[in-house]
């Protein structure tokens, strides 16, 4: 059974007053563990955590100033097939980033995910990885998958099991290349970084 690697965002936009209130560790298991509810489960899944994982990396990312045209809503894009859909719904239903609604956009072209804040590349992927990559190089999307060596090849978060848990992995240069700023918060958590952070003077 997978459980959640607790996390603590820097600050955060979820619109329940509530969540607001919570340690954020405690907010993102209630986010897991409200989706298995919602499926009749009393164990959080692995789509679940990745689920969770997915909404709650946006308060740890800092993205570029907008552009004024741009879109006025929270985008994750999931491309190719996920069965991770339906969770993920589950998740972000009512949800809001930096006063934006959150919306789960599904996309047969990694292209067509360029304009997203989150773009996730499930395991349909995998022969594609490289071309999908190329396609958001020079976008502002935080690109995550759970596909073996993803952040090897470029990508900027990676799932991997580590006993039986769901951890993550980041590359840290992609994600500098998108011009996005990773929180410290994640970076200490997450369970490598590419390259390593610089060690804090104590």
């Amino acid at each position: 059974m997978t459980q959640l690697d607790p996390t603590r965002p820097q600050r955060t936009t979820r619109s329940q007053p509530l969540a607001r209130a919570l340690p954020s560790v405690l907010a993102a298991l209630l986010i897991c563990l409200a989706a298995a509810s919602l499926r009749g489960q009393s164990q959080p899944t692995e789509d679940d955590v990745k689920a969770a994982y997915l909404f709650n990396f946006s308060h740890f990312v800092r993205y570029p100033a907008p552009d004024p045209s741009a879109a006025k809503t929270f985008d994750i894009c999931l491309i190719g097939r996920n069965d991770i859909v339906p969770t993920l719904q589950s998740v972000v239903q009512n949800e809001t980033v930096n006063g934006q609604p959150v919306r789960i956009l599904q996309l047969d072209r990694a292209a067509d995910a360029r304009p997203c804040a989150i773009a996730y590349m499930g395991s349909s992927e995998a022969s594609r990885i490289e071309k999908d990559l190329a396609a958001l190089e020079g976008s502002d999307a935080l690109t995550v998958s759970d596909v073996p060596r993803f952040t090897d090849r470029g990508g900027m978060i990676q799932f991997v099991l580590q006993n039986n848990r769901v951890r993550f992995t980041v590359n840290r240069s992609s994600a500098e290349r998108a011009r996005l700023t990773l929180s410290s918060e994640l970076l200490k958590v997450a369970l490598a970084v590419t390259p390593a952070p610089p060690t804090e003077v104590q």
